[in-house]
């Protein structure tokens, strides 16, 4: 902040500017982490302790409210056990008889090592199945997706660096690549299968949008082991959050590209009232010092913020060289 105040003009009829300056700083750091396509290479996180489980037989589905669903995991490493856990996403085909339970996406809950039942995709109602028919025979789970293990991943140790899931740019089965999709194309493959080749994010919030729930969905659905690996964009707190000492984690020259940008974001707002008032300009609120040369270094910083993100991410190819004396 103090920098930025160095090259605004101070008005004796103003005597408090700090929180516009702010304002602008907090905006422009938004702005900063926003740009490119992707994630900037210092907001980047990588999970990979997730894995497709084995498809399960169903044996049993009670009536009742839960349905209680009896399975058995062909997962070779394990024995009387349906293998799925809390907050698993599954798929349920070719069951006879309870047939209303076929082709659905579900939220599991882990009742025991056989049996299972099953939530709405909100999580927030239990599967009724007291009304359905009576279960006939045959039925396969399949593992679906999964609600992203937020707590896990997200820090909370350290206050100084802090940060949300933001969004899923990317996922990889066994090293993989695969394609993201949006929820109408993804009815059309959803169905078992090998390794999934696409997959798509999506945020639940309830209650409070502070702590939404990160849901992701794979396809098609396997019927073996898959390592998941998944990259997550990290959001940090605004920076108003961060005291003079603390400064967001990210690289030094980013530093002085926020306050280069709130320059440029004040000079813009200045000029734009001026030419709006009608006196040519006495109701101005906040005058930049050499306001065009602002607006120049925040479009250049935005260049070298790109570049300097590509070369830290691998994204751009550098030519190998032998050493020399």
């Amino acid at each position: 902040m103090e920098r930025c105040k160095r090259y605004i003009l101070k008005d004796p009829s103003q005597t408090d500017r700090d929180e516009l300056i702010q304002n602008s700083l907090i905006t422009a750091f938004r702005e900063i982490s926003d740009l490119g396509s992707e994630p900037l290479a210092w907001n980047r996180e990588v999970y990979d302790e997730i894995f497709t489980r084995y498809y399960a037989s169903i044996s049993a589905i009670t009536a009742a409210n839960p349905g209680v669903i009896t399975a058995d995991s062909v997962d070779p490493d394990l024995s009387s056990d349906h293998g799925f856990q809390t907050d698993d996403i599954v798929y349920i085909a070719g069951i006879a008889g309870m047939a209303r339970l076929n082709d659905r996406l579900f939220r599991a809950v882990r009742a025991s090592a056989s049996t299972i039942t099953l939530k709405t995709m909100d999580g927030q109602t239990a599967i009724t199945t007291a009304a359905y028919e009576d279960y006939s025979s045959g039925g396969t789970i399949y593992h679906a997706g999964i609600v992203l293990p937020a707590s896990t991943i997200e820090p909370s140790s350290d206050d100084n660096y802090d940060w949300d899931i933001k969004r899923v740019y990317d996922v990889q089965f066994d090293q993989y690549p695969s394609d993201p999709i949006t929820e109408a194309p993804a009815q059309l493959v959803s169905q078992a299968g090998s390794r999934p080749k696409k997959w798509r994010y999506q945020q639940y919030a309830y209650g409070s949008f502070e702590t939404p729930e990160h849901l992701l969905f794979w396809y098609n659905f396997p019927s073996t082991r898959y390592n998941v690996k998944v990259s997550i964009e990290k959001e940090y707190p605004d920076l108003v959050s961060f005291s003079d000492s603390v400064y967001p984690p990210c690289p030094a020259l980013v530093h002085d590209f926020i306050w280069h940008r709130a320059l440029s974001n004040l000079a813009m707002h200045s000029e734009k009232q001026r030419r709006s008032t009608k006196d040519g300009g006495d109701n101005t609120k906040i005058e930049v010092l050499n306001a065009n040369y602002w607006i120049m270094q925040a479009a250049n910083d935005e260049i070298k913020l790109l570049e300097y993100s590509r070369k830290l991410s691998s994204g751009k190819a550098y030519m190998s060289q032998g050493m020399s004396a």
